[in-house]
């Protein structure tokens, strides 16, 4: 080769070695540029106040930032590489990858508020999760960001129980207000109830007409029938530890309510209905609905001031075409059909500050008086997704209007049906009579014997369940009060049923039916009976378990 190839061929050389030389230069600026976009990106995931992450579509962490680090107590370098699974407690890493596959599936955005275990202490989150998409718009991981949000969730969780205490000690303080009322009732039930047994005794030692000793004591019995029906009012209204939500009918429940809101405000306060027919049912708890029906009525009744007025209580329906946001709650109401209950009053009405303030908690115009009510019926009308609609001023009155969203579903009817005529129905065979009550159970004997049972009567659990062992094949049938002093009645009938799981059992108690089912199966509460009981019903449910225990 000549020299002056030799030259050229250099030249050529030095050339590809500029050129590669430009091109790792290049190189390393764009690896510079890469590395200063990572430390700007974790500088901005760093400034973030709350806890940021990215994950692959596995879960891997490839980024945190120093709110997450000190959440998790590592070190941003232990996390990245891992997953969730060692970082947290095992259930809560679990719950987290989910999450992050829902969203690499989905493809869509996901907000949850969830517990995270931060330096060994349960905090509560909100947590968004973003899918992550490459520039074709694959998914190739996610993006999240927790805030925390556990002072709220305490308040929140505090204002619910306030609400609820208010609620209780309103129902509380309601029924010693009761007291007064029902015990008047109740006493002039008593007159009734003794007059009529003297006169009867009286006609009876005389001989006299038995046509006038029946009517006496007929007129006894419905004394007691109206005694026994306010104190199921009372049972009812007073409610239980647990939640009956039910579509039902408020003008139903008004009526059902009549003795006992009669009983429970002033003399002179007239009260005239005017209830919807064939309401359309609302989804609501009974026994809390009772409560907003109770306090609107006594409130308009303490509005008269002890002179004599008129109370007035409707049941209708609307169709609310727009949003309605008048009402006292959170958020206006939106549009749709509402069933509403009316209680209007021509009482002394209220001025503009007083209604302003009339539903916050122990307000009260009253000298004594409670100042819950309306605040309780406020915070329960606000849990069944309705509102409160106010109308008032000085020397004309007040009315409250309660609009609860119509169901589709129809209501259940609130009392137990009357039982079909059993006519002159007899029965036969030994019965099992468990009651620790004397009284009780002398006059359960005479009803069951006048029906044609023999009856092998016992005052304790103890006492039955020996007796049945000692004759269970001759028992056609027991009869159970479920309270009892050594065993309770779930508990006899459990060891009753072990020795003969075939045998029919009549549940009975003083207690409300809402009481015991918790206690026992729907089967066995399908004929329970709550004392008082008139006869026919007693006869009725009789022949109703026999029957049933017979087609098995």
């Amino acid at each position: 080769m000549n020299s002056s190839a030799l030259e050229q061929e250099v030249l050529v050389l030095r050339a590809r070695v500029a050129e590669l030389e430009d091109r790792l230069s290049g190189i390393d600026q764009v690896e510079e540029l890469i590395l200063d976009a990572r430390a700007q990106s974790q500088a901005l995931l760093d400034n973030i106040p709350h806890m940021a992450w990215m994950k692959n579509t596995e879960g891997v962490f490839l980024a945190v930032n120093e709110a997450f680090a000190r959440a998790a107590g590592r070190p941003k370098a232990e996390i990245l590489g891992r997953t969730d699974v060692g970082l947290w407690p095992d259930e809560l890493a679990e719950r987290y990858m989910a999450d992050d596959r829902r969203v690499v599936a989905s493809g869509e955005r996901f907000f949850v508020e969830e517990p995270i275990s931060e330096a060994g202490e349960v905090k509560w989150f909100e947590t968004f999760k973003t899918p992550l998409r490459d520039a074709r718009g694959v998914v190739v991981g996610s993006v999240g960001l927790a805030r925390e949000i556990t002072e709220r969730k305490r308040a929140e969780e505090q204002r619910q129980l306030l609400e609820r205490r208010i609620q209780e000690t309103q129902k509380l303080e309601s029924l010693g207000v009761l007291a007064g009322g029902i015990a008047h009732d109740f006493n002039n039930l008593l007159v009734g109830v003794l007059s009529n047994s003297e006169l009867a005794l009286e006609a009876l030692s005389r001989a006299r007409d038995l046509a006038d000793v029946a009517e006496r004591i007929a007129a006894v019995r419905n004394s007691a029938l109206h005694a026994a029906e306010l104190t199921n009012q009372m049972l009812a209204y007073s409610g239980r530890g647990h939640f009956d939500v039910r579509p039902i009918s408020l003008t139903e429940m008004v009526r059902e309510m009549d003795h006992l809101l009669s009983a429970s405000i002033s003399k002179k306060a007239h009260v005239h209905y005017q209830l919807t027919a064939n309401l359309p049912a609302v989804q609501a708890d009974v026994a809390q609905m009772r409560q907003v029906i109770m306090n609107l009525v006594t409130n308009a009744s303490d509005a008269l001031e002890d002179r004599e007025g008129q109370v007035y209580v409707r049941t209708g329906t609307e169709q609310r075409r727009k949003v309605v946001s008048e009402v006292y709650g959170p958020v206006p109401l939106p549009p749709g059909p509402y069933a509403f209950l009316e209680v209007a009053d021509d009482g002394c009405g209220m001025n503009d500050e007083t209604k302003n303030r009339i539903f916050e908690p122990f307000f009260t115009t009253k000298f004594t008086g409670r100042g819950l009510g309306l605040s309780a019926v406020q915070g329960i009308v606000r849990g069944h997704g309705g509102g409160i609609v106010l109308e008032s001023a000085p020397g004309s009155g007040t009315k409250i209007k309660v609009l609860l969203p119509c169901s589709d579903l129809p209501a259940v009817n609130l009392t137990r049906p009357k039982p079909d005529a059993v006519g002159e129905w007899t029965g036969s065979g030994l019965v099992l009579l468990v009651d620790d009550d004397a009284r009780v159970r002398m006059v359960t004997e005479l009803l069951l014997r006048s029906i044609g049972f023999e009856v092998l009567p016992t005052s304790t659990g103890r006492e039955a369940i020996r007796e049945f062992e000692r004759c269970a094949s001759e028992v056609r049938l027991v009869v159970l009060d479920v309270t009892m002093p050594d065993l309770n009645g779930d508990q006899v009938l459990a060891e009753l049923r072990r020795r003969r799981p075939d045998v029919p059992v009549l549940l009975c108690s003083g207690y409300s039916e809402d009481e015991m089912c918790h206690r026992f199966s729907a089967e066995d509460m399908a004929t329970f009976l709550q004392k008082p009981y008139p006869f026919d019903v007693f006869r009725a449910r009789l022949r109703e378990l026999l029957e049933r225990s017979s087609a098995h």
